[in-house]
């Protein structure tokens, strides 16, 4: 990690230039050399391309020496993603066919490598002076969450997740304005409802406050209130805050067992944001760039760097 200082935002960035630097040498010397690059996908031709991913047949327990170097690149672009998490989806689209990747991995890897090279002096900014310091959590059902500013300085966390074709759920908990944590997992789990999906998705997320709220605790930071954990399914919501009866829900309502001990334990508060406002939403589908851009400067607290 490299960590550089603005005083006058009062602001700390993290950034990892080296490591994409090292893994740029070695997979793409192009971006160095100032050479024209090789075709490679991007936009939506990279989602589908990602997407369309398959482990490749194997004909001895050895893997094939492009698929080592393209487990190699995944290996660099793994600790590349903590700090660049407009990259997690496409990672996690590679991790799911890392034991036999096919050719076409080693072009998404790159392409991916391309987008963090781009962006190697950009990480992760915590602090700055547009940040609020005013707690979110309300009684109402509902959390306002404007991706047009950053996000508080507070411990909070996001969580989203897709039923259907990729059962996958992300998780963004921001703390000082900045991304604390940013994953995209598979559900691991059979389910027959977004709503079920919503829950997982939401319980991990308590989890990971849960652990957060320690180690702050452990730093001499304690925190006295619950800390919001928003979910755009309304349903979830209402459920996993004890706000209506589980009806058609009673056979996975197990499930919610912890997370109902956390909130009421007044640890967390789950809350209802619009999708629109939803900025874990990257995490676990491809989004129109503007609403991308919109998420990932919310995890990366863009904004210190325009508030001096």
């Amino acid at each position: 990690f490299s960590i550089s200082r603005d005083r006058a935002s009062r602001s700390l960035t993290l950034t990892m230039p080296q490591k994409i630097t090292e893994a740029a040498r070695q997979h793409l010397p192009e971006l160095l050399d100032g050479q024209p690059l090789p075709s490679l996908p991007t936009g939506k031709s990279l989602a589908n391309l990602a997407d369309a991913l398959e482990l490749a047949p194997r004909s001895s327990p050895k893997l094939a020496p492009h698929q080592l170097r393209t487990q190699q690149l995944l290996g660099s672009l793994k600790f590349i993603e903590l700090l660049h998490p407009r990259l997690s989806l496409l990672i996690h689209r590679l991790s799911c066919v890392m034991s036999s990747p096919p050719p076409q991995a080693y072009d998404v890897a790159r392409a991916a490598l391309v987008a963090a090279f781009h962006e190697k002096d950009i990480g992760i900014t915590y602090g700055g002076l547009a940040l609020s310091h005013s707690p979110r959590f309300t009684a109402a059902i509902a959390a306002y969450i404007d991706l047009s500013e950053p996000a508080p300085a507070q411990l909070e966390a996001l969580a989203d997740a897709t039923w259907g074709d990729r059962n996958i759920y992300g998780i963004l908990l921001t703390f000082g304005g900045g991304a604390i944590l940013h994953q995209t997992k598979k559900l691991a789990l059979v389910v027959d409802s977004s709503m079920e999906a919503e829950a997982i998705a939401s319980s991990k997320a308590a989890e990971s406050v849960s652990y957060a709220r320690e180690v702050l605790r452990a730093l001499g930071f304690p925190l006295d209130g619950p800390t919001l954990v928003a979910t755009d399914n309304l349903a979830n919501m209402r459920i996993g805050s004890l706000r209506s009866a589980p009806s058609r829900a009673r056979h996975f309502m197990r499930r919610y067992h912890t997370l109902l001990q956390r909130v009421a334990a007044h640890e967390v508060a789950l809350r209802h944001v619009g999708t629109e406002h939803m900025a874990a939403d990257f995490l676990t589908k491809w989004l129109p760039k503007r609403k991308l851009e919109a998420c990932v400067r919310y995890a990366t607290n863009a904004w210190a760097h325009t508030t001096a």
